[in-house]
């Protein structure tokens, strides 16, 4: 049985102290990875500020590009939240829905590489070298590509199944098609391995 949290009288936030809380957290969020971001990708590209190994830089700046996008889908959250209804329109609410399938395995990627070619440089020593800045760049497209295996089964099962959910006060995909009976055990313990 699925249950749809559609209706806001039942599911929504009606505590102006918890829903101001949340705007605040939310806001804070936004702002700290927004300026925390801007000045990683800042200070690594333009100043040359790091003095770390290339590759470890690199990977860096793909995991500040990576968080700018979940802070852009908190700010659609954030956009919701403070108006307590779904005023994004189709295409927003669709990206706010599908998005987090895309940028949080991203995420975990990147971390996953970034701490890998962390121990390979700190082990191997004398094969720092070979990781460069275009390697870096490769695996972290590599890693882009394979983030992709999450939110493209969604798409294909059933792309029109992002709802306004009020117990969130977001969009999220709702897996309400009868094929996700089927493929959702299946497509979890793919992502469990």
């Amino acid at each position: 049985m699925n249950v749809s949290f559609t209706n806001y009288t039942e599911y929504g936030i009606h505590n102006q102290a918890v829903h101001y809380c949340w705007i605040s957290y939310f806001l804070f969020t936004i702002l700290s990875s927004f300026i925390g971001d801007s000045i990683i990708l800042l200070a690594s590209i333009r100043y040359d500020a790091f003095k770390l190994h290339k590759a470890i830089v690199t990977i860096m700046q793909h995991m500040a590009v990576c968080d700018l996008l979940n802070s852009f889908n908190t700010a659609l959250l954030l956009v919701t939240m403070i108006s307590e209804r779904n005023n994004l329109g189709s295409f927003l609410c669709s990206v706010r829905g599908y998005l987090p399938y895309y940028t949080y395995p991203a995420s975990f990627f990147f971390t996953a590489a970034l701490t890998t070619i962390k121990l390979h440089i700190v082990q191997y020593p004398m094969h720092a070298h070979l990781w460069t800045k275009s390697k870096a760049h490769i695996v972290c497209g590599i890693i882009w590509i394979c983030s992709l295996a999450t939110p493209i089964p969604l798409l294909v099962i059933d792309k029109d199944n992002v709802q306004f959910n009020y117990l969130l006060n977001s969009c999220v995909y709702g897996f309400s098609a009868e094929a996700w009976t089927i493929w959702r055990p299946v497509l979890s313990s793919l992502a469990s391995v």
